[in-house]
């Protein structure tokens, strides 16, 4: 038991007054030899005064006693007010344990940083245990056994808080032992560091970023001197962070900006706080290279300017990539020629020019020749090395000041900014020409591939660039139309002809809906005793307000469109429907020949259309000719073989027109299943005197004899054509010599009867009967 040492030496001092007044007053009357009433007197006195004397002297004690209570409860009622200030301030919470008593003692400000009252947080180490995060248990109750042996503890954990989430608790504290050092009471603080935690794991997530960052990182101080670089900066800079720091920017400048640039930069930092943009810096190396650089004002609390951030990163690759991407865009990767989009640029720009040095210019479009066959036959490879090698050759005649470029396909633009006339364009276009004749030799192959030019002159013809264009787009059809290899300036008739081509493709299409075509049949006579054995179905266009259109006219337009097929399909029911009339009528004829165009007959269908047509008019089949152009069958020789086997083997007679204009395979024709061959009349316009055509006619004439096959000749316009032609063996016969296509109801010689002694039409009526 512990013994107050005070109370102990307060008591025998008590004792030794006590003591030594009993006794030596005592004696002190014993030696004044006074009466024993009197002594008796004394003795009462005595008591009395020493009760008062001790009285006096207790007294003493206790108000000192009172008194430094006193001092000591207010000093510590102070206390605790600066404990709980100071606590209040920090927002710290006290928590006091009782080791003796299991009873924890937590503050108001402890509960308050969970949400709750000292009431509901509990007075138990298993009421505060309860409230740890799973994760932090263990660590947390071994920490707090663990500093039982020690006198100062300190730990992080993390408490639940009244709203269901976890609060970061730092928490410190001290042991207090007895005087056998004997843990006797644990008292300590706590304190809230959840959002400290959230700024500490902000900051160390920016230092990795901006130790990872690709882009470069400088920090300065308010008097710009560099106080720290990230590593890409010594990376991107080539200087290392103890090579720059303590330096100012200004070592990184480059000399490509002005005083002017600099100014700029920082009055938008003065008064926004913040600049961007491009900017070129010097690397250690000396390189000079481009960076986008982003610069920020950092202010300190009261709003003074600390330090200087910029972030910039290395836009060279960037910058590249931009110039091969400008030249992707404007350049056709193929010929690495200027392509369409800028070719159109530099014609504008020429234009432009042109206007206000009124000088002249010159667009030419550039389009090959039967360059779709070569694709075809020799694949796309042998194509892009052929177009390739056309316009290097092409460049090779260029004079200076000239754009030559790729605008898609096969089609070639060229821009001359100085072609002061005609003759000078016509000149440019010549040479052009020639120097594609001359052969390519392509993977082993020996190619020959000639052009057509259409010519557009500026400011002449037009005023803007699409007009140029255009009016350069129809002077290249108008130089196909005219035979292909060869050039065409463009002159308004051109225009016009294409506005109405146009609107006859637009009226084409309601044609038949209003039964504005006709079919027109033209006799085929037997030149070896003139007997009429056939007629040729015709297509014609009666239009309301512009008459009978020639087929020369809109077939085109129709092969165009598409809509031949569907011209085709119809006339073949007109045809079979009136043979079979004829039929009734008891005439004589034959059969009924009908064009099959190359839409329909690449079609698959085209023996179920035609076994269709036949069931439906319940014309016999070997009454019905189709004609097949000889450039359909040799588009694709194994399919078209299919097909006509096919309407073979409906009883169906089959011709080959227009034959020695294409490029037939002997070994391929003798496996056809045709019965006749059409003599085209560009071979028979010039007989009999022209050696060519004769020895051209002779031939054709003998290969159908060799192949059992019979010989039709088209386009007979004179008796002297007709009697070479039956001195040559050949079959039969058609022409304005034996008459003109007619409608069925006019009763002219295309009739069944009709006695195809027409005379030979005027030169301006000739041409093409189809």
């Amino acid at each position: 038991m512990r013994i107050d040492t005070a109370a102990l030496r307060l008591t025998l001092g008590y004792l030794l007054l006590a003591g030594l007044w009993i006794c030596l007053s005592d004696q002190l009357l014993a030696t004044l030899g006074l009466s024993v009433e009197l002594q008796e007197r004394l003795q009462s006195f005595k008591g009395l005064l020493f009760v008062v004397l001790t009285s006096a002297l207790l007294y003493l004690v206790l108000h000192r006693h009172a008194q430094q209570f006193r001092t000591a409860r207010l000093q510590l009622a102070s206390n605790e007010e600066r404990l709980r200030l100071a606590l209040d301030a920090t927002r710290d919470g006290l928590w006091d344990w009782d080791v003796s008593k299991r009873r924890i003692f937590f503050s108001e400000g402890y509960a308050k940083l969970l949400g709750l009252t000292p009431q509901t947080l509990g007075d138990t180490r298993e009421d505060w245990a309860a409230r740890l995060h799973p994760d932090d248990q263990e660590h947390a109750l071994h920490a707090l056994n663990a500093e039982l042996h020690d006198q100062s503890y300190e730990n992080i954990y993390r408490l639940r808080h009244a709203d269901g989430s976890y609060r970061w608790i730092h928490s410190r504290g001290r042991l207090l032992r007895d005087e056998k050092g004997q843990p006797q009471r644990f008292i300590g603080i706590a304190s809230d560091i959840t959002q400290q935690r959230a700024i500490d794991d902000s900051l160390r997530q920016a230092a990795a970023v901006f130790d990872a960052t690709q882009e470069g990182v400088l920090v300065t101080d308010a008097k710009q001197c560099i106080v720290h670089v990230n590593p890409a900066f010594s990376r991107i800079t080539g200087y290392s962070s103890e090579e720059i720091l303590g330096r100012r920017p200004t070592v990184l400048k480059s000399g490509r900006h002005d005083a002017d640039f600099y100014q700029s930069l920082w009055q938008a930092l003065k008064n926004r706080g913040a600049w961007s943009g491009e900017v070129w810096n010097r690397r250690k190396s000396g390189e000079i290279y481009p960076q986008w650089q982003c610069i920020r004002v950092i202010r300190d609390e009261q709003g003074r300017i600390s330090h200087y951030v910029a972030v910039f990163s290395d836009i060279t690759a960037l910058k590249r990539s931009q110039r091969e991407l400008d030249y992707l865009a404007h350049h056709d990767p193929l010929s690495n020629l200027p392509n369409r989009l800028l070719f159109t640029e530099r014609v504008a720009h020429a234009l432009e020019r042109s206007k206000i040095e009124e000088s002249c210019g010159a667009v030419l479009l550039i389009d090959l020749d039967h360059f779709k066959h070569i694709n075809e036959s020799l694949g796309h490879n042998v194509g892009d090395l052929l177009l390739k090698s056309v316009g290097e050759r092409l460049q090779l005649d260029l004079p200076s000041g000239c754009t030559l470029a790729r605008l898609g396909g096969d089609e070639f633009g060229l821009l001359s900014e100085d072609c002061a006339e005609a003759a000078q364009a016509a000149e440019m276009a010549q040479r052009l020409l020639r120097s594609l004749e001359a052969p390519f030799l392509l993977e082993g192959h020996e190619l020959y591939i000639g052009a057509s030019i259409g010519i557009s002159l500026f400011p002449e013809d037009a005023d803007s660039v699409e007009q140029i264009l255009r009016n350069a787009d129809s002077a290249l059809f108008k130089a196909k139309s005219s035979g292909r290899e060869g050039y065409a300036f463009y002159v308004q008739e051109l225009t016009d002809y294409a506005r109405q081509r146009v609107e006859l493709a637009s009226s084409l299409r309601q044609a038949l809906d209003h039964q504005e075509l006709r079919v027109y049949y033209q006799p085929l006579h037997d030149l070896q005793d003139g007997r009429l054995v056939g007629t040729e179905a015709l297509v014609r266009w009666q239009h309301p307000q512009r008459g009978l259109i020639p087929p020369s006219e809109f077939i085109p337009i129709a092969e165009d469109n598409g809509m031949i097929g569907v011209i085709d399909a119809w006339v073949l029911e007109q045809a079979c429907q009136q043979m079979v009339r004829w039929n009734a009528e008891e005439h004589s004829l034959r059969f009924v020949a009908v064009n099959v165009s190359s839409r329909l007959f690449s079609r698959g269908d085209l023996a179920q259309k035609v076994a269709s047509v036949l069931a439906e008019t319940g014309l016999p089949p070997e009454q019905l000719e189709l004609e097949v152009t000889e450039s359909a069958i040799m588009e694709d020789p194994d399919a078209a073989l299919k097909i006509l086997t096919s309407l073979r083997a409906l009883g169906v007679r089959l011709a080959i027109d227009d034959f020695g204009t294409g490029y037939s395979s002997l070994a391929r024709l003798k496996r056809l299943p045709v019965d006749k061959l059409k003599l085209d009349q560009s071979f028979v316009r010039g007989l009999p005197d022209a050696p060519e055509d004769a020895a051209i006619a002779r031939a054709v004439i003998a290969l159908g004899k060799t192949l059992g096959l019979k010989v039709l000749a088209e386009g007979i316009e004179q008796r002297a054509q007709a009697d070479f032609l039956r001195e040559l063996g050949c079959n039969y016969g058609q022409g304005y010599h034996f008459g003109h296509p007619q409608p069925v109801d006019t009763g002219d010689s295309t009739t069944p009867g009709g006695t195809g002694t027409t005379n030979p039409t005027s030169d301006a009526e000739r041409g093409r009967s189809s």
